[in-house]
């Protein structure tokens, strides 16, 4: 029967097999073992079992390379023909000329609607005020002959209504009305 003897040595194994004898060189070393060194105890009992971190010099450790930029002389495409450049350059300025433009017109038409607005609106705060506006313009006074009134191709006299407005009165050169309460004057408009 075979014995096995294993004989463990700091550095050397020596192995005892079938009864020859293995020699340092031909064992394989057993592996060193690593022992952490005794960690030191501070008089500090708050600082436990840690040791203070060491100081690290902060411009040793950010160094900064050197930044390689390309910077052209000319922001041209190199791979372009200067004539294909310049054509290029032509239909931007197109393009941005056509922007600009449309930009103003949509100013412009911004613009012309809110001036429309405004005028609706003062139209209507001046109807609200005087609400003969509506009709004045519309009656034109061609003569007088006494009483009566020549209005376009008729004549009216007073207490008579045209387009909502009464006559009230009637003068030598002039034809008082009544609209909605308030009253307006009218001259004889000759051609």
């Amino acid at each position: 029967m075979m014995k096995k003897l294993f004989f463990a040595a700091p550095f050397l194994s020596v192995c005892l097999l079938s009864g020859s004898l293995a020699t340092a060189q031909e064992a394989v070393p057993a592996a060193p073992v690593m022992v952490p060194p005794p960690v030191p105890m501070s008089s500090n009992p708050q600082e436990g079992f840690v040791t203070p971190r060491e100081a690290v010099d902060e411009a040793s450790v950010k160094k900064e390379e050197a930044k390689i930029v390309y910077n052209p002389k000319v922001q041209r495409d190199p791979t372009l023909s200067p004539d294909d450049f310049l054509l290029l350059q032509y239909r931007e300025r197109q393009r941005l000329a056509a922007e600009e433009a449309e930009r103003q017109r949509k100013l412009a038409e911004e613009r012309r609607r809110r001036e429309e607005a405004e005028r609706k609106r003062q139209l209507e705060l001046a109807l609200i005020k005087d609400p003969t506006i509506a009709v004045r313009d519309k009656i034109r006074v061609s003569g007088i002959i006494g009483k009566e009134v020549f209005i376009g191709n008729k004549i009216y006299t007073i207490g008579k209504t045209i387009r909502g407005a009464k006559i009230v009165d009637v003068r030598n050169d002039e034809v008082i009305f009544l609209y909605k309460g308030h009253k307006f004057k009218k001259k004889v408009q000759l051609r």
